[in-house]
């Protein structure tokens, strides 16, 4: 059974002009060409740092997330958006896990009158012998091109807080996976891949259409018109395009996925 984490909130007002990372709208940089040098904190650095406190601790912004996703690899996906009055996205968050691991990872965008401002990615690199936790920032200006990308890096997670950040090349974050996460797209694409039954419940289950693919499961607890003949004609409808909006319950400590809604596409 798999549960998601957090309520749920209609997500295709977001724009597809946000630009995705390692996308050439800079310079993209790999392990092998980082250049290392010592830095101070600059004006401009402190004044991005400054907004990316105020947009965390501004109440005021509506919350929602995608579907939580998971793979038969263990590797997991979900995205959550935080826009203003205006509907305007002012910070998307990607968790995700790799296969294999049971570290969470993340990719955590700051945006400024439309436009990606801030990234800032905590990943794993490595094996268990030789491997380490990565903090990568960058600063973007309104043309969404890095202008700065710090880095620092520790064996073990909690103690990253402990390093020191040193100036890296040049390094443009993509927002193009979180977009696919949250409008359905692509690899995260909402197609019907069957019903499991469990107890009382009745899961739906969607996802990518390949046997390996990412997956989502929603209970359903009114079996409308379109339910229904998904139920019937279960194995023709394999693959099926469909789109969904849900809402999370807990009970007895678990969270669950609840379809509101479903319709063919």
């Amino acid at each position: 059974m798999q549960k998601a984490r957090y309520s749920y909130f209609v997500i295709l007002l977001v724009s597809a002009s946000f630009i995705g990372c390692q996308e050439d709208k800079g310079n993209v940089s790999s392990e092998s060409d980082i250049e290392i040098v010592q830095y101070a904190a600059s004006e401009i650095e402190l004044n991005y740092k400054q907004y990316a406190l105020y947009v965390d601790a501004d109440t005021s912004l509506r919350k929602g997330n995608s579907l939580y996703y998971s793979r038969e690899d263990g590797a997991t996906m979900e995205v959550f958006i935080s826009v203003d009055d205006e509907d305007e996205t002012i910070k998307i968050e990607e968790l995700y896990s790799n296969a294999g691991s049971a570290s969470l990872c993340s990719n955590t965008f700051y945006f400024k009158n439309g436009k990606k401002n801030i990234s800032r990615e905590l990943f794993e690199e490595g094996n268990e012998v030789t491997g380490n936790f990565t903090e990568r920032i960058s600063y973007y200006d309104e043309k969404e091109i890095p202008i700065q990308t710090l880095e620092r890096k520790a064996e073990y997670e909690d103690q990253l807080e402990f390093e020191q950040f040193s100036v890296v090349k040049k390094y443009n974050c993509s927002t193009k996976r979180a977009l696919m996460v949250l409008n359905q797209e692509g690899e995260f694409a909402s197609t019907f891949q069957g019903f499991i039954s469990e107890g009382p419940y009745l899961y739906l289950i969607v996802g990518e259409n390949e046997k390996t693919g990412f997956t989502s499961s929603l209970v359903v607890q009114y079996q409308d018109q379109t339910i229904q003949e998904l139920k019937a004609y279960d194995k023709e409808m394999i693959g099926k395009g469909i789109q969904v909006e849900f809402e999370t319950l807990s009970s007895q400590g678990y969270e669950y996925q609840i379809l509101k809604s479903i319709r063919l596409r």
